[in-house]
């Protein structure tokens, strides 16, 4: 009887966390849609924007310059908060490298100190020996400031934050779902002297836009985003909480063999060289209010531009004898997506450079895809012309670009 009763609770839980699991999976798909559609939203907002810009510049209209900055940063904010839903549906795009979590913890103490004001105290249990962990260094900063502030939120009058490293190897299964499965990673732990969490809170913590802040004290994706990068990684995390004691949560990195060294940001604010004249973009995005901000940009800045509203339009143009010396195509557009339109322009025009426009797409259908041909909505008018201006001054690429299906 005992043994029947351990294989049913046994079977209990597992059937809970696949529920779970399938639960966090269908809000992921969601909020990437959703993320897709602001994102193109706030392409048009801030495009917008920056035309606004630069006329009452040349007007010389200060009062109404700094209403223009007040939206930009709205609108930023907007590109965060998408950025956010991305990472928790897992959609985004990691560039991971060998990182050194002591050295990023120890290089972040001063921007914690300041955030977490005079009251907390801050301090760090670093393990000597830590191991590489594979992992998008910008995104593990953000990650870590993240966790911090929930900590602080959670500690209302004082207390202590403590950030731990340390090298682990897991067995066994899952207890959760969005704890890691077995292997070998770098742990990553904040640490906190608040309130904790109860079972109900504790069950729900995960889960985008849940938040036991009052209304405009948080978007409650915090902890969505941390689970969705870890998940994304090849992690996981964990959270151990009491109700009056404080909360740890853990986040489980992937480590790395060999050491990898970053490269240098190579003129990442040189000036962008003007177009060449006769240069010819094709723009092609389903989107109209998309396609116009990203041909004005593109046209101020020089290019001769030819726009399409589908992939079956931009075939047609490639197959006329006009000149174009790039394609600047949006990737998840109905009927064909850019990766296919990619795939039969290069075809039809061997060594066609291609820039792809993307707010969210299945990560998977640009495998093999440089980020140099990729470019994020919303996106920041001098990065648009300077990937152009990078392409258009490359050698033609040696191989058609395959794409699957489904993107």
């Amino acid at each position: 009887n005992a043994e029947l009763a351990a294989q049913i609770e046994e079977r209990q839980r597992v059937e809970e966390t696949l529920r779970q699991m399938q639960r966090l999976e269908a809000v992921g798909q969601l909020t990437s849609g959703v993320a897709h559609d602001f994102n193109n939203l706030l392409t048009v907002i801030l495009g917008n924007i920056g035309f606004a810009e630069r006329r009452l510049k040349t007007a010389g209209d200060d009062k109404f310059l700094q209403r223009l900055q007040t939206m930009r940063s709205a609108a930023e904010r907007g590109a965060s908060l998408t950025a956010q839903l991305l990472a928790f549906s897992r959609r985004q795009r990691l560039e991971p490298k060998a990182v050194d979590l002591n050295e990023t913890v120890q290089g972040m103490r001063e921007l914690l100190q300041s955030t977490m004001g005079g009251s907390i105290r801050i301090e760090t249990n670093l393990r000597a020996d830590l191991w590489s962990a594979l992992v998008d260094p910008t995104q593990i900063e953000l990650i870590i400031l993240n966790l911090a502030i929930n900590a602080r939120d959670a500690m209302e009058v004082g207390g202590t934050l403590t950030l731990e490293t340390a090298n682990v190897s897991r067995t066994g299964p899952r207890q959760r779902p969005e704890e890691p499965p077995p292997g070998d990673y770098v742990m990553l732990s904040v640490r906190d002297t608040g309130t904790g969490m109860s079972p109900e809170v504790l069950a729900k913590a995960f889960e985008p836009f849940f938040t036991t802040k009052e209304v405009g004290k948080g978007s409650g994706l915090g902890l969505a985003q941390v689970y969705g990068f870890a998940a994304q990684s090849g992690g996981g995390v964990n959270i151990e909480t009491r109700i009056g004691v404080g909360t740890t949560i853990s986040v489980f990195l992937p480590r790395t063999q060999t050491a990898q060294e970053a490269g240098p940001d190579a003129a990442a604010h040189a000036p962008v060289p003007a177009a060449q004249a006769g240069q010819t973009v094709l723009v092609v995005d389903d989107d109209p209010q998309v396609r116009e901000v990203t041909s004005t940009v593109l046209g101020e800045a020089g290019y001769r531009l030819t726009e399409a509203a589908s992939g079956a339009e931009a075939l047609a143009i490639l197959r006329t004898k006009q000149r174009v010396d790039l394609l600047v195509a949006d990737f998840a557009m109905p009927g064909m997506s850019g990766g296919e339109l990619a795939r039969e322009g290069q075809a039809l025009r061997p060594g066609l450079k291609v820039l792809f426009v993307t707010g969210y797409v299945d990560l998977t259908s640009l495998d093999g895809v440089g980020e140099a041909q990729i470019i994020r909505k919303p996106f920041q008018e001098e990065e648009l012309r300077a990937k152009v201006s990078e392409l258009l001054r490359a050698s033609p690429p040696g191989n058609v670009l395959r794409f699957t299906r489904s993107g």
